[in-house]
């Protein structure tokens, strides 16, 4: 099929200068903006809060000159003709340059404005709106932070091959704006201005964007390339509508700010993400099948040099702290550093948080659950720190227990398994950066507690740890696919006197080598080596962590 593709690129900028408001704390972020804070930047050692500030008001500034318009740059086209079968396995690349210039405030109204005034424009001509996907806002969010924190206007090559894109088959285009004030709307009608960018907002074909808007530290003159505001929109034509498309951002019919989702809506064909739901009850576990368990493609490790990423080891342990911040301790030969890294503050909204190699590039991610209900990922970058936040549910997932490990044998790609308080098992499968809008259920009532996913019968395949609430850690192996073995659950160990989350460690005694900690009641950090299918006697890692949460 021909599928005729327009990437166009605008640049334009308010006449006037507008400081840029203070970045406000980190907070979680709404529907419309594809996560909560990203991890800063972690303090310097020995770095510690005056015990008292003299504040004194500054003189008042002269009036600064207006800036200068903003030079566009011609329009970009992609082929004529877009062959299904180059889309990438993986998300394309998006280097990031100075990160600490970007303001992470929440950018939801900004979004909504862009998008109401596209669709007011296309009615005015007499054409269909253009509908919203997450997974393209996630693509179109990375490559607005990608060019502000690098402070250059660019578009992403090929940018209609990412999977995140989703295979669009009847036209695809890129614009892209910058600002030196907040004011979203004007971005677009800069486009409306401009033939050759209008010429994608009217484009009959187009069906789906999404938004990316970014937040810079940027003022006129003090930083002449660091504008203030940046957008990036990316619209796409599809014959039928990818799953998970949306009437506007957030799910909403648009018009203004949707209210936070509630936790347990039931999911529809147009759910923005995977909401999940109890199913009626007497329901019985999955036939047994791989189709869940399928690889999308063939994944290598990386080649790139990671000893600057912020986690080193899966034997790492990753905790919350009582400000919000989360920790990491470094294990070396068994033991624990007694020196904790911050990977990352501003989340005292969230629930848990574990890291997974998500992508399998071989740096360790973070995955976050979020108390509004939101399940985040945070990919980490070989450098250091962490990439632009991807949403992969929106809504549900603060009901829901979740554990992540290589479930599916002959897929290398974690998976994760999620538990509702009714005691439903679901598989949702690994599609990467894309929305989770699959599952399978593949048991029924299982108790309401902890869960992990290592081999812990010695049989190469991995399998599910349910903690109970008596502390009894039962067995529920599985077949290396969706479907877990139809015999008894015995007990294996039991963790009484624990509480919060059992994490895994993976190499914690050398490599090859895998246990389960838990925090116990006394502050101590308990771990359970586990090796032929047999769970070994406990050994404190490390005390003193009553102001921390595993995880």
């Amino acid at each position: 099929m021909r599928r005729l593709v327009l990437t166009v690129a605008v640049l334009a900028a308010a006449v006037g200068a507008a400081l840029a408001p203070a970045a406000a704390p980190p907070s979680s972020v709404t529907a419309a903006h594809d996560a909560g804070p990203a991890p800063t930047a972690s303090p310097s050692p020995g770095a510690s809060a005056p015990d008292s500030l003299d504040v004194r008001l500054a003189k008042a500034a002269p009036a600064q000159a207006a800036p200068p318009p903003v030079a566009s740059i011609g329009p970009a086209t992609g082929p004529a003709v877009l062959d299904p079968s180059v889309t990438a396995v993986n998300p394309l690349a998006a280097p990031m340059g100075d990160t600490s210039n970007l303001v992470r405030d929440d950018n939801s109204s900004e979004v909504l404005a862009v998008f109401n005034a596209v669709n007011a424009w296309r009615a005015q001509n007499g054409l269909k709106p253009v509908r919203y996907h997450l997974s393209v806002q996630g693509l179109a969010q990375e490559w607005s932070d990608s060019i502000a924190s690098r402070e250059v206007i660019e578009h992403r090559a090929s940018f209609w091959t990412d999977p995140r894109a989703l295979n669009p088959d009847n036209g695809a285009g890129e614009v892209i704006a910058v600002r030196w004030d907040r004011d979203a709307a004007q971005l677009v009608q800069w486009w409306k201005n401009s033939p050759a960018h209008n010429a994608i907002l009217l484009d009959p074909r187009m069906s789906v964007v999404g938004i990316g808007i970014t937040f810079t530290n940027g003022t006129y003159p003090a930083t002449p390339n660091r504008y203030a505001m940046w957008g990036v929109v990316d619209f796409f034509g599809y014959t039928t509508p990818p799953a998970g498309t949306t009437a506007a951002p957030g799910g909403s019919t648009g018009g203004t700010p949707t209210p936070t989702p509630t936790p347990t809506p039931t999911p529809g064909p147009t759910t923005p993400a995977p909401v999940p739901v109890n199913p009626p009850p007497g329901g019985s576990v999955t036939p047994g099948g791989a189709e869940l368990c399928a690889a999308p493609g063939r994944f290598q490790p990386t080649t790139q040099d990671t000893s600057r990423a912020s986690l080193h080891s899966a034997a790492d342990v990753v905790a919350l702290n009582s400000a919000g911040s989360i920790v990491a301790y470094p294990a070396t030969a068994g033991k624990l550093g007694t020196t904790a890294t911050t990977l990352g503050t501003g989340f005292g909204g969230a629930t848990s948080v574990q890291s997974v190699d998500w992508d399998r590039d071989g740096i360790l991610d973070l995955l976050v659950q979020w108390g509004d209900g939101r399940l985040v990922l945070y990919p980490g970058l070989a450098g250091g720190s962490y990439g632009a936040p991807t949403t992969l549910g929106l809504s549900g997932w603060n009901t829901m227990t979740v554990a992540t490990g290589q479930w599916c044998a002959a897929n290398r790609l974690p998976q994760l398994l999620a538990l509702d308080p009714s005691g439903n098992l679901y598989l949702y499968p690994n599609r990467g950066a894309g929305d989770i809008h699959e599952r399978a259920l593949i048991a029924t009532g299982v108790p309401a507690g902890r869960l992990a996913i290592l081999d812990a019968s010695g049989d190469g395949l991995e399998d599910l740890v349910v903690q109970r609430s008596d502390g009894a850690l039962v067995l529920y192996r599985s077949l290396g696919q969706e479907q877990l073995v139809n015999e008894g659950r015995p007990v294996v160990a039991t963790a009484a006197g624990t509480t919060g989350p059992i994490r895994v460690l993976r190499g914690l005694d050398g490599a090859g080598s895998v246990g389960v900690s838990a925090l116990r009641t006394d502050g101590s950090l308990a771990y359970w080596p586990v090796a032929n299918g047999a769970f070994g006697a406990p050994r404190v890692l490390a005390t003193g962590w009553s102001g921390l949460r595993l995880g």
